[in-house]
């Protein structure tokens, strides 16, 4: 398996977060068993592609699991020397917290925007070619990738699934093809660039060059909206 060291950012709070906006969850009621699920499944996708995980991921991912065990059994089954990892409360309360200082760091960044607003600075942003940001202004996470990544994988056919042949489908070919496209296209849409034909192994070789390229900030992933569709745009050449 190709390997990217992408640094993720996010953390097991940002996942968090995103599954229950993605879900429309009241984060005052979160339901244990599908949170835990779908954490898992992320979990299970970042460690299939090889892509480094912070051991918070792992701590988070064993509390939820503790707690999804824990409200399957019935009322006073546990002992009191079993203390929880985190309870739901700890839990509500530490997103509630995270959510306002994200929300704090969001709203700093639109009064930069604003500000170049004012003082009629370009709006091409730091290295974007023919971007109009005020269109696609949502800077896509590692999870907005994972999740449309995920949606692909799954809509394979059987045949494409069974196994990894002996293939010869490189990183670097497919970086170059990507970036091929942008000679032609200002921007391209994020699943046009995994076609019907593609196998098991193509999709994530096709997935990690996408990464790679935005690790080395020679394309950006954007949205217009919150799990909107996924733009990539080419930047300016910069250096590593």
């Amino acid at each position: 398996m190709y390997e990217v060291k992408l640094q993720i950012f996010e953390g097991p709070m940002d996942l968090l977060l995103y599954l229950i906006r993605k879900n429309e969850l009241d984060i005052y009621d979160i339901p244990i068993a599908t949170i835990t699920e779908q954490y898992i499944e992320y979990l299970n996708l970042m460690k299939m592609l090889d892509l480094e995980i912070a051991g918070e991921f792992l701590i988070m991912a064993a509390t939820l699991i503790q707690m999804k065990s824990e409200a399957m059994l019935p009322a006073g089954t546990l002992s009191e020397t079993d203390e929880p990892m985190m309870t739901r409360e700890e839990l509500v309360r530490q997103l509630l917290e995270y959510k306002r200082f994200k929300n704090a760091a969001l709203v700093f960044s639109q009064l930069e925007e604003i500000q170049k607003d004012l003082y009629t600075r370009p709006i091409t942003g730091p290295g974007l070619e023919d971007l109009d940001v005020k269109e696609y202004k949502l800077e896509a996470t590692l999870f907005d990738l994972l999740s449309a990544f995920s949606r692909i994988l799954k809509a394979l056919p059987a045949e494409k699934l069974a196994g990894i042949r002996e293939e010869t489908v490189t990183m670097a070919q497919k970086i170059s093809e990507i970036m091929q496209r942008f000679e032609k296209q200002k921007r391209i849409e994020f699943g046009t660039l995994f076609s019907d034909n593609c196998s098991k192994l193509e999709v994530i070789v096709t997935f990690l060059a996408i990464l790679e390229l935005i690790k080395a900030k020679q394309i950006i992933a954007r949205q217009a909206f919150l799990f909107g569709r996924i733009w990539l745009y080419k930047t300016k050449n910069q250096s590593p």
